[in-house]
């Protein structure tokens, strides 16, 4: 397959990734919604946000689990499934599915002995606790457990919280942060999806952290298009992104409308090509 460009050989490499996350899902009755700027991409767009550069989705936190175990066995011998139990040093709070035979390395992995392929990002759906107390209680220990699967300082939150998380960090060892972060994923992963009112993503950002949805709005998804294909995104999309994003409907400005992720190196696999030969 062939390509004018490396931004749009990149997209079809993340949508057929996505298309093996979709034909897993759909085989056993997994749920799955297309998040964030995808999202925007197939309400505003049908398709890519032009500018975007990447595929984000949703997980109910329990079918990411089951999808997990299924990948040992039916996850298609192009792919991989990274997570922290796959790999030792792959210590982010969200999960991905990665192309075999490419590289999109990042900054925070630079160093790391990890697969650095093309990705579609899996950001996990827990219920959230009811009450502010409750609420707020779950957010800190969402983040006390990104602090120490990521064990790198909080950055951009003020002084004193980094401080704070460098203290957090020198008091345990490796090992006992590796034991806090599956105590904490434990004690998350009590609040679900289906027994709660309402959603949240609970991963190492505090905007994701600390927004609420309706779980209602998600429902079992419904398929939407997305370019020449369908995928599943919540059944409430539009209350979904206003919840987020605000008024999604609206245009960035022009000055705007690029590409964000800073990626170090992009390698496609052997069968997308650049006509030229450049990538």
């Amino acid at each position: 397959m062939k390509f004018a460009n490396t931004e749009d050989a990149l997209k079809y490499v993340q949508t057929d990734i996505l298309r093996e996350i979709d034909r897993i899902c759909n085989k056993h009755d997994l749920r799955y919604y297309l998040a964030y700027g995808t999202l925007i991409g197939a309400v505003r767009h049908k398709g890519f946000i032009p500018w975007d550069d990447d595929i984000d989705i949703m997980m109910p936190y329990e079918d990411m689990l089951k999808f997990a175990e299924i990948c040992k066995t039916e996850l298609g011998e192009k792919y991989f499934y990274q997570s922290p139990e796959t790999e030792k040093e792959y210590r982010l709070t969200i999960n991905r599915v990665r192309r075999n035979g490419s590289v999109l390395s990042e900054p925070a992995l630079v160093g790391k002995n990890v697969h650095q392929g093309i990705m579609v990002d899996i950001y996990p759906l827990f219920g959230a606790e009811e009450g502010k107390i409750k609420r707020l209680i779950q957010v800190i220990r969402a983040m006390k457990r990104a602090l120490y699967m990521l064990d790198e300082p909080v950055r951009n939150h003020g002084t004193l919280m980094k401080i704070g998380s460098s203290f957090l960090l020198k008091i345990k060892t490796a090992k006992g942060k590796e034991t806090a972060a599956k105590r904490l994923t434990a004690r998350l992963a009590k609040k679900t999806f289906d027994s709660s009112e309402y959603v949240t993503v609970l991963d190492s950002g505090i905007k994701e952290m600390s927004t609420t949805y309706k779980k209602e709005w998600f429902g079992p998804g419904v398929k939407a298009p997305f370019g020449e294909e369908e995928f599943s995104v919540p059944c409430d999309a539009d209350a979904v992104l206003r919840k987020y994003f605000g008024d999604y409907t609206v245009l960035p400005p022009e000055d705007e409308r690029k590409y964000h992720h800073d990626y170090l190196e992009i390698v496609l696999p052997e069968d997308v090509e650049i006509e030229g030969g450049k990538q």
